[in-house]
């Protein structure tokens, strides 16, 4: 039914999902890093992480999935600005921190400018950003509207490190976060001590569980494109757009100017 010889876990989970739910499947599948070659694959269709592909337009078989997007900390937090909870958006201040390797910084920027699209509902029309050589950067956009949105990236943690990161939007009435008031550091929900040391376990999908919630959240969008075949052009256009605002932040470094995005939206 599925190929499992990559990230065979997430193969494994996602597989499951497919039979429980009887999703029908047009042909061979699998999860995959982007990183390896393309090959001579037939017609396996690769579901991978949009942040992993360089390249605006990728094979044609495969699709870019925005996995955070099925995390639920940001779909809550979606939730609160469509539902006018927090009202109206005044700024947006997002910050992620890596150790570089499994996500660089054009990574980081290409997961938070979508967050920063999808989260507010906004698309990002101006992008001004200063970065430096170690692996950092501060970017400034402004989105439709006028909305504010400040993203701190960087990828100096120390090897090994998990990816530490905040999103905080501030409306006239109301501030919303996807962090508790004053944590610094993602807490877990279960803290063992032992004599091989210390381990945290925090399970978020009852259907996925022993996955983290990247993890799960990576098996939920591959699940909603195989069983919504559909949504594959709107991912494209979507990875499209994110590579393009990455790179015009690299630009707008080199040339030290605030730069428009070209036709605004999406």
């Amino acid at each position: 039914m599925a190929e499992t010889t990559t990230r065979p876990d997430l193969n494994d989970a996602l597989a499951g999902l497919l039979d429980k739910y009887a999703v029908e499947l047009p042909g061979p599948w699998r999860i995959s890093d982007g990183r390896e070659p393309p090959g001579d694959a037939g017609d396996l269709l690769r579901l991978t992480p949009g942040q992993l592909l360089t390249e605006p337009d990728p094979p044609e078989l495969t699709v870019p999935l925005l996995a955070w997007r099925h995390q639920r900390r940001f779909v809550e937090l979606k939730g609160l600005v469509e539902e006018e909870t927090i009202t109206p958006l005044l700024m947006c201040r997002f910050a992620c921190l890596t150790d570089g390797p499994e996500m660089p910084l054009p990574a980081i920027l290409y997961r938070e400018f979508d967050l920063l699209e999808w989260l507010s509902g906004t698309p990002i029309v101006g992008v001004y950003a200063s970065m430096a050589e170690g692996g950092a950067a501060n970017v400034i956009v402004r989105l439709a509207g006028g909305v504010v949105g400040s993203v701190e990236a960087g990828t100096t943690l120390p090897h090994g490190a998990p990816v530490q990161d905040r999103h905080e939007m501030i409306a006239r009435r109301g501030v919303a976060s996807d962090r508790v008031v004053d944590t610094q550091v993602a807490q877990s929900s279960v803290y063992a001590w032992t004599d091989a040391g210390t381990e945290q376990h925090t399970d978020v999908d009852a259907e996925l569980f022993g996955l983290d919630a990247e993890q799960a959240a990576l098996v939920r969008a591959a699940f909603e494109v195989l069983r919504r075949p559909e949504l594959t052009p709107t991912l494209r256009r979507q990875h499209r757009r994110l590579r393009q605002l990455v790179e015009l932040a690299y630009e707008s470094d080199r040339r030290g100017q605030r730069l428009a995005v070209e036709g605004g939206t999406p």
